[in-house]
């Protein structure tokens, strides 16, 4: 009422009806995130990841109530550090149906995944989103990239118009069941770890303990199994060792070859070229 002096820190608040539910389930924040899936973790070939140092990329998931997980590494298998976060938003699984080697690009076959571990879910691109690789995904270790996704039942799809050995990757069989999953190079739900080149060669083990959607209830690292991975340095760009390919590689010209009755001076290996479709390399002209 005009005229009423209330003193400070004296008042309740007016009473409402508590709002009813609106049906959307209620999660304890303490509820067990469950495990980490088995996770997808490769090397990068250099084209993809640039070659200046070796690089493992983990790609994980979880059930309803996994909101993502640690990643700690060890190189003994005893004694774990962090090195950093995986979120949930991963698209991960399977395949239900053999892929057969082909050639790029491959426009006969499926590529037939289920992803209901990780409950992903895919849509289509164009044909240039395929060819330019928007579409990546990781297939038992070859990289391919699709155009058109077609769901064929609950978090299934029919992969079409397939990119084949992308990056370099070998263009292979895989059977059914083997492990899949959708990302990009800037994918916010990988974990990029690089490692020190002098680790090439040796076994890192890794434990990816879960937390829940609210990011608590952290598993124990003792109550996780550990993932042993192999590292072969597959990512690390090789040097030219021939000084001819040397001086291609920083733009000399001219080169001289020398006769062509002299002996091949040295070798190199210019390893896997991905190209895309009508390109050529071009040597030059015989003298």
């Amino acid at each position: 009422m005009p005229g009423t002096i209330t003193p400070i820190g004296v008042g309740t608040a007016m009473f409402y009806n508590r709002l009813a539910s609106a049906g959307a389930p209620l999660f304890e924040q303490l509820a067990d995130p469950g495990d980490t899936n088995p996770p997808i973790v490769f090397e990068p070939p250099a084209a993809l990841a640039g070659g200046a140092q070796p690089a493992l990329w983990i790609v994980a998931t979880g059930g309803a109530l996994w909101g993502g997980c640690i990643v700690f590494v060890s190189t003994d298998g005893d004694t774990y550090a962090p090195v950093g976060p995986v979120y949930a938003g991963a698209r991960q699984g399977i395949l239900t149906a053999p892929l057969p080697a082909a050639a790029d690009p491959d426009t006969s076959d499926t590529l037939s995944v289920d992803l209901t571990m990780s409950r992903g879910q895919l849509i289509s691109g164009t044909q240039a989103d395929a060819d330019g690789l928007v579409t990546l995904c990781y297939c038992d270790g070859e990289l391919i990239a699709y155009e058109t996704a077609t769901l064929t039942a609950q978090y299934q799809y029919g992969l079409n118009y397939l990119r084949r050995g992308a990056y370099g990757t070998v263009i292979a069989g895989h059977a059914a069941g083997a492990p899949f999953a959708r990302f990009g190079p800037s994918d916010p739900s990988v974990l990029k770890y690089p490692y020190p080149a002098s680790f090439v060669g040796r076994t890192l083990y890794l434990k990816l303990p879960a937390f829940n959607l609210f990011g608590q209830a952290l598993q124990s690292l003792a109550d996780v199994a550990a993932v042993a991975v192999a590292l072969t340095g597959a990512g690390i760009a090789s040097a030219p060792n021939n000084p001819v390919i040397a001086d291609l590689a920083a733009g000399v010209s001219p080169e001289d070859w020398g006769l062509v009755s002299d002996p091949v001076i040295a070798a190199a290996d210019f390893a896997p070229l991905s190209l895309a479709a009508g390109l050529d390399i071009d040597l030059g002209t015989p003298l």
